[in-house]
C-alpha cells in the first residue's frame, strides 16, 4: 500500500512539474526591429515583430521617447482577445508572434527634429518576475531629419530632343546621398565633380509625357527631396512605323532556335518568334539594366566613331511590325542602328571606357556593353566573337570583338545603341564631335572626380 501511494504521490508531482514547469520560463521574449532609424519629413513605416515560443506574449508596447515626453505607438495587453489569458493557467490561445508596422509621422505627431528613442517591449505569461513574466526591452535611436538638401543649378537655357540627350551642372548640400535629374518616371543621377559641384547627363524618353517635368533633385539620408526646375526646351519629333516581312525559313532556323536554346518553343514557329520578340527582349533589356553600373564620373574624348566602313540600315527608336502572310504577329521598339559592312567585321570600341558585359544576351545574341561614364552605355550586339572581358579598359577604337548573326539577327551585322543610365538615346548625336563638345563637354569637361 505504501508504494502505491509513493507512485500516485510521485505522479502527481510529475503531472504538476510537467504543468507548472512553462510558467516557470526563464527566457524573455525576443523581438525584430531595425538597430536605429533616420526619418524626413515623409514619415516613415516601421516594422517591428515580437517572439516568445514558451509561456507565450502576455503584452507588448512601443512608444516614441523624446525631451518632451512619450508619444504611445502601440500597447496590446491582456485586454486584448489575442492575449487572453490568467495567471494560473497562461494564455488561453498561446500567443507565439505579433507583428506591426508602426508609422511615425513628424508633421501629424508635430516631432521637432533632433535626436529620439524607439522604445519596444513585451513581457510572456511566465510567473517570473513576481508573476509579472519575463520582460524584454529594446531603446532604438531615432534622428527626425525633416530639411531637404540645398540645391543650386548652374545651367542655364537647356535644348534637348525627345530621344536625346543633355547635360546639367549643379550643387547639392553635402548631406544629399543621392542625385541627379528626374525626368517623368525617370532618374539619371549625377557624379560629384571637384569645386563641390555635381554633373549630369539626362535624355527625354520618347514615351515621356509631352508636358513632361524636368527637375535636378537631391535626396537625404532621411529621404527628404529638393528640387528645382530648370530652363530645358525639348524639341519634339516623331518616330517612323516600318513592317518587317517574315520569312518561314527565318521562323524555322532563329526564332525557333532562340525560343528552343531559351525555354521559350512550342510547336508553332510563330508563336515562338513572338515569344522570343517579346517574352525573351524583355528578358534581354533586364539584363543589360542589371549590367549597367552606377554612374561614374566622365572618362571618354570627344565624339563617338561609327562602326569603320559602315553603313546605317535602320533608324533610331522605329515602331516595328512583323508581318506573316499578311497579317501582323508581333511589334517592337528597335532601339539604337543596324550597322552594315562586310561578314564578320571588326567590331571597335566607339570611345574610351570599361566593359560592363560580354556574353551571350537573348535577343542580343553575343553582346558587349561599355561604360563611358556619367551614366553613358554603348551596346554592340550580334557578334561572332569576344575579345574583351569585363572590367577590361578599352581606348577608342580598339578591337572589341567581330561582327555576326547570333540572337534574333536575319544576317551579319552590328546592333549598335546608347544609353543615358536605362533610356536609350540617339547615337547621331553622340557620332557628332561638335554636338558631344557644345551639349555635353561645354558643360562637364572634363573635370576629374572630387570627393564628399
Amino acid at each position: 500500500m505504501r508504494s502505491l501511494v509513493i507512485v500516485i504521490l510521485a505522479a502527481a508531482l510529475a503531472a504538476v512539474a510537467f504543468l507548472v514547469w512553462p510558467r516557470l520560463e526563464g527566457s524573455p521574449p525576443t523581438l525584430v526591429a531595425p538597430e536605429s532609424l533616420r526619418i524626413g519629413s515623409a514619415g516613415a513605416q516601421v516594422d517591428v515583430s515580437w517572439h516568445d515560443t514558451g509561456s507565450g506574449l502576455r503584452s507588448v508596447v512601443a512608444y516614441l521617447e523624446m525631451d518632451t515626453g512619450a508619444r504611445p505607438l502601440l500597447r496590446r495587453t491582456l485586454h486584448e482577445a489575442s492575449f487572453d489569458g490568467s495567471l494560473l493557467s497562461g494564455a488561453v490561445l498561446p500567443r507565439e508572434s505579433e507583428s506591426a508596422s508602426l508609422r511615425i509621422d513628424p508633421a501629424k505627431m508635430h516631432l521637432p527634429d533632433g535626436e529620439a528613442t524607439l522604445v519596444l517591449g513585451a513581457r510572456d505569461w511566465s510567473w517570473a518576475d513576481a508573476l509579472r513574466g519575463n520582460a524584454v526591452e529594446a531603446r532604438i535611436p531615432v534622428v527626425i531629419d525633416t530639411a531637404p538638401p540645398r540645391l543650386a543649378v548652374d545651367s542655364g537655357l537647356t535644348y534637348v530632343k525627345r530621344g536625346g540627350a543633355a547635360a546639367v551642372v549643379y550643387r547639392a548640400s553635402d548631406d544629399a546621398v543621392r542625385h541627379g535629374v528626374r525626368v517623368a518616371d525617370a532618374f539619371f543621377p549625377g557624379v560629384t565633380l571637384r569645386g563641390r559641384r555635381n554633373a549630369a547627363v539626362f535624355a527625354i524618353p520618347i514615351d515621356a509625357p509631352h508636358d513632361a517635368a524636368v527637375r535636378v533633385v537631391a535626396i537625404d539620408e532621411a529621404g527628404n527631396e529638393a528640387s528645382m526646375r530648370f530652363d530645358v526646351r525639348i524639341q519634339e519629333r516623331t518616330f517612323p512605323e516600318v513592317s518587317i516581312e517574315l520569312s518561314q525559313r527565318f521562323l524555322e532556323s532563329v526564332s525557333n532556335e532562340l525560343a528552343a536554346a531559351n525555354g521559350l518553343a512550342g510547336p508553332d514557329p510563330v508563336e515562338n518568334f513572338r515569344a522570343v520578340n517579346e517574352t525573351l527582349r524583355a528578358r534581354s533589356e533586364e539584363r543589360i539594366r542589371e549590367a549597367i553600373p552606377p554612374a561614374s564620373p566622365k572618362h571618354w574624348k570627344g565624339g563617338f566613331e561609327q562602326m569603320h566602313n559602315s553603313r546605317v540600315t535602320s533608324q533610331f527608336a522605329e515602331l516595328r511590325d512583323y508581318i506573316f502572310h499578311g497579317r501582323r504577329v508581333s511589334r517592337a521598339r528597335h532601339y539604337g542602328f543596324d550597322l552594315a559592312s562586310t561578314s564578320h567585321a571588326p567590331i571597335t570600341a566607339s570611345n574610351d571606357g570599361t566593359v560592363a558585359f560580354a556574353g551571350d544576351n537573348g535577343i542580343y545574341g553575343q553582346l558587349v556593353l561599355i561604360d563611358h561614364g556619367l551614366g553613358i552605355t554603348t551596346l554592340y550586339g550580334h557578334l561572332s566573337r569576344i575579345d574583351v572581358a569585363v572590367g577590361e579598359i578599352v581606348r577608342k577604337g580598339q578591337q572589341i570583338g567581330r561582327s555576326g548573326a547570333t540572337g534574333l539577327a536575319g544576317g551579319d551585322h552590328l546592333h549598335f545603341a546608347v544609353l543615358a543610365v536605362s533610356t536609350y538615346v540617339d547615337p547621331i548625336e553622340w557620332w557628332d564631335e561638335r554636338w558631344v563638345r557644345e551639349h555635353i563637354d561645354v558643360r562637364v569637361g572634363d573635370m576629374e572626380p572630387g570627393a564628399r
